[in-house]
């Protein structure tokens, strides 16, 4: 079969060799003296298919297959131990996580009847005392997934930060002192209010005035004559005579 057309996105990575990749071998002399190691490559996904199962290199039929990533924290949902994942486990049952049998966790059933939790349904974990837990990687009174197992692994504890140096705690305190004023006895000043801003105003040129919304609008055509107390006085030039011939 060729693979004409294929190649490496990243350099290949050797495990097994210089004592460096093969994590489950402590024995460094028994790593240098190994005839065989694997080879972790990085292609291209559309090219995974081509290179599966096996492919041909230097006249042999080298097995091909998915990397699996894992480390010390990783639970296997197989076997439930810590160490490997699914694909790398190498019992061939499953085994529960609830009880330790050798079925599968969708397969777990109380053998009550009527337990309070449905466990007769369903997977449940301590549902009633007929079907009390038991952790298959420690064996003690809980499931697999307890955070009390025994068999898991204890994170490290993280590194606390380190305290400030002196120089820092110099930079602080100045940066502290140019940002307020300081009296004669150590203490912060007091400072004095700000007076308000007021916004110039231009008095050159007066302001139209704004008609009231309470005021009345004026009226447009004849006015009716004014009648009762609103008449006005009789003058001379208003004041009606006889007409004269």
């Amino acid at each position: 079969m060729s693979h004409a057309g294929l190649g490496l996105r990243e350099e290949p990575l050797y495990m097994g060799t210089h004592g460096t990749w093969d994590l489950g071998n402590k024995d460094r002399a028994a790593r240098l003296s190994k005839q065989a190691t694997s080879v972790v490559v990085s292609v291209n996904p559309d090219d995974v298919p081509i290179l599966l199962p096996a492919l041909f290199l230097f006249s042999k039929r080298l097995k091909v297959e998915k990397t699996t990533q894992a480390n010390r924290y990783t639970q296997c949902l197989n076997c439930y131990c810590f160490g490997h994942a699914h694909p790398r486990c190498t019992q061939k049952h499953p085994t529960c996580p609830y009880c330790a049998l050798h079925h599968t966790r969708s397969a777990h059933r109380c053998q009550n009847p009527t337990c309070p939790k449905g466990g007769d349904t369903k997977a449940v974990s301590g549902c009633c005392p007929t079907s009390p837990p038991y952790c298959p990687t420690c064996g003690d009174d809980h499931d697999a997934f307890s955070r009390e197992c025994r068999a898991r692994p204890i994170p490290p504890p993280q590194p606390e930060a380190p305290p400030p140096s002196d120089e820092e705690l110099s930079d602080a305190s100045s940066d502290s002192e140019e940002a307020m004023d300081v009296g004669d006895d150590g203490r912060p000043a007091p400072t004095t209010p700000e007076a308000p801003t007021t916004r110039p105003v231009d008095l050159s040129t007066p302001r139209p005035l704004q008609q009231s919304r309470d005021a009345p609008a004026p009226l447009s055509g004849p006015q009716p004559a004014p009648t009762g107390r609103n008449l006005p006085p009789v003058t001379p030039s208003n004041q009606a005579g006889p007409a004269r011939k």
